[in-house]
This record gives structure tokens, sequence and C-alpha cells, in this order.
């Protein structure tokens, strides 16, 4: 494969086009093909080949300028490796950013092109990026426009949403792989002291997570990252009942989710008192026994790295007893 004629459209793109794109208003429609997880072999002097979602396409082997479209599956976990992108996408919502999981201190520096459902391609155009990182349930239709700024990789989320298998995908697309692989066993290695610090508690103890938001109740699902963090301490805890199952559920019946340990995750940053004052809630026994805890949908919100190791913070701080 000629490399050079490869990278041509990236860096020699005439200055009339550009101001042209950044108006360009074309939806491109694509016929889906499977995501492979694992990177090509087929390599030239300055670009590899890695497979995606929608088939091929050749990469910087050392990309300088990155940026990243979700904060949560895309940011976090190439900051784990290491790597600080130029870029970045995060949410909006009435007016507040967020970017769950992360800190300020960790996105200083990364210029915020905008909210990851309508990124703005002209930031992204002036940031000169050799390498964008794209989710497919937000930029699957503007992924044509992408690719005419830089090469660009759309990784696709799935409903099982496991955080290490997307991890180490986005670790391969670096060629780091065995940073990857420290970064999680330093995660084991806190999920065991934590084990070791609750004892036969581990054993005793049952949890449950519910979220309120946008004044709807749900639970976890299996998908869910607290769960998968559950699910590695060998933690009992209620999720939905299915993968397809969303999780939401009336206050009538939250009787469901009446656990040892309760966490509340607080999307509408509604004051404590609003939820044990409801006469439903207050009956459940984790609230009785002041086991219910208001956590930081920032915070319990990641979906990388380092947000899950935000969430470990938390639950060194609760699930002991006598917390």
């Amino acid at each position: 494969m000629n490399s050079v004629m490869m990278n041509q459209p990236y860096r020699l793109i005439k200055p009339f086009l550009l101001m042209a794109f950044s108006f360009l208003l074309i939806t491109a429609c694509y016929t889906p093909v499977t995501q492979k997880t694992d990177i090509s072999l087929a390599t030239s002097s300055e670009c590899r080949v890695v497979q995606h979602k929608l088939g091929e396409i050749c990469i910087p082997i050392r990309p300088q300028r990155i940026i990243t479209l979700n904060p949560r599956y895309l940011t976090d976990p190439v900051l784990a490796l290491g790597i600080k992108p130029v870029g970045m996408a995060t949410y909006n919502e009435l007016g507040i950013t967020s970017f769950p999981g992360l800190s300020a201190d960790e996105v200083a520096g990364i210029e915020n092109v905008g909210d990851a459902s309508q990124p703005s391609l002209e930031k992204i155009l002036l940031l000169k990026p050799d390498l964008i990182l794209a989710l497919d349930i937000y930029q699957e239709t503007i992924y044509k426009q992408l690719t005419a700024i830089a090469p660009t990789v759309l990784v696709q989320y799935n409903r099982k949403n496991l955080f290490k298998e997307n991890f180490r995908y986005i670790a391969q697309l670096f060629g780091q792989e065995k940073k990857a692989e420290e970064v999680l066993t330093q995660y084991q290695n806190r999920i065991e002291k934590l084990k070791e610090r609750l004892g036969k508690q581990l054993q005793e103890i049952e949890i449950s997570v519910i979220f309120y938001y946008h004044g709807v109740f749900s639970t976890a699902t299996t998908g869910s990252t607290c769960s998968q963090i559950f699910a590695d301490m060998g933690l009992r805890h209620k999720t939905a009942t299915s993968l397809s199952d969303s999780g939401t559920f009336s206050i009538e019946a939250i009787s469901k989710y009446d656990t040892d340990i309760l966490f509340i995750y607080n999307g509408d940053n509604k004051p404590s008192s609003f939820y044990v004052q409801n006469p439903l809630i207050a009956l459940l026994k984790a609230v009785q026994n002041k086991r219910a805890y208001m956590v930081d949908p920032t915070i319990w919100g990641g979906n990388g790295p380092l947000g899950v190791n935000k969430i470990l913070d938390d639950l060194f701080k609760y699930l002991p007893k006598g917390a």
C-alpha cells in the first residue's frame, strides 16, 4: 500500500475545501460490518490498517494529535494509557458540561470540541488531528465528514458495555497492550485489597444501585460499570433481569432492591431528603440501618480505568462495616 497516497488527502487538502467543509451537512450511509477487536498486521512506513465497524482505515503508527469524541468510552481509556488528546467531546445538558469519571485536572489542557452527540466539525478541523476516535452510537452519521479531516476509527458500543474489553481495544490501536494489562492488574490488585478488608462481610452483604435521572428510577444492568466491579469482587448485587431490560421501574417497585447496602446515583442532584423522606424508600433496611449512600454521578458515570478507580475509592469508603 502506498503510504504517501493514503495520507495525502489529510495533508494536502486545499484551503478552499477546508472552508467549504465547515458548512457541509451531508449525512453518510454505510452498511455496517462486524467490528474486529484485533488490529491488522498490515502496515506501511507511516500507517497501519485497522478493522472497525465500517471496514478498514489506515491510521498513523504514532499519532501525535488525537481527538476523542466521547469522554466515558474514549477519552478515559486514552488518558489511562498515558496519552493526552488535543481535543475531546464532552456531555452538555442544560448548559452544564460534564465528563463522567474524569477530573478537571485530568482533562486540563484538552480542547473541548463540543457535545458528544453533536461535536463541532469546525473545532475539530482547527485542531489539525492526525487521528480521531469516534463512537458509533454518537458519530456514525458524521463518519464521512470526520474521515475528510483525519483517519477516524469508529469504536463500536454494545449493550454489554464491558470496560475492560473496550480499554483493551483502544490500547491495541496505539500498540499499548502491555500498558493496558499493567493498568488492569493495578485495578485487580485494588479489588483484592478491598476483598481482604471486607473479610466475611463479602459473603454476607448484598448491594443495590438505583439511579434517579430525569425523574425516572432505574437500577444497574449487568453491563453497568458498577455491576462489573461488583462481579469482579464476587459481591452479591441486584441488577435488571436481562440485558435487554433498561432497568427502569416505578417507585412502587423499589422494594425489589431492598438490600443491605444501597447506593443512590443522584443524577438530578436532588437533596438527600428527597429520597429518605419518601415513605417507600424510608422503609428500606439500608436506609433504616444508615447504609444508604448518595453517590456523585460525575464519578459513578465513568466507564474507563480512571473512572472505575474513582468508583473503587467510594467502595473502599462505604463498604466496610461501620463506614
